[in-house]
């Protein structure tokens, strides 16, 4: 499993440094999906939060990460979103809570943008 992250990161790492910086919401989209497939099983989130401090909807998150994880950075870079702004960890692929999601309800305080792919501030939700 760690064998298979390393690669997919190295991979992706390649690829950012091999293309040019892409513009828009669309390539951000494309590079957000990215790194979600490469994140995949991660966790990050720091204790529980109250529903009432989230921004509907409850989510599912395919996985999360830091917000000052490096391959982000061309992500919140093209849509004006300072990491170091970011309170809590940034949910990958995420979705509406249902009960088909094998992950944690995730809270996301802030925003979430490119239709689920990327949403800020999560942490798991109490239950």
């Amino acid at each position: 499993m760690q064998l298979t992250t390393a690669l997919s990161i190295l991979a992706i790492a390649t690829t950012a440094f091999a293309s040019p910086a892409p513009q828009g919401s669309s390539s951000a989209e494309a590079q957000a999906a990215q790194v979600a497939n490469s994140e995949s099983g991660s966790s990050t989130s720091e204790g529980t939060v109250p529903q009432s401090s989230c921004i509907p909807p409850v989510l599912c998150c395919g996985s999360l990460t830091t917000p000052l994880d490096p391959l982000l950075d061309p992500i919140l870079s093209d849509l004006d979103i300072d990491a170091s702004s970011i309170v809590g960890s940034v949910g990958l692929a995420c979705k509406t809570y249902d009960t088909s999601c094998t992950s944690a309800p995730q809270c996301c305080s802030e925003v979430n943008l490119l239709n689920g792919l990327l949403a800020l501030g999560c942490s798991a939700m109490e239950q």
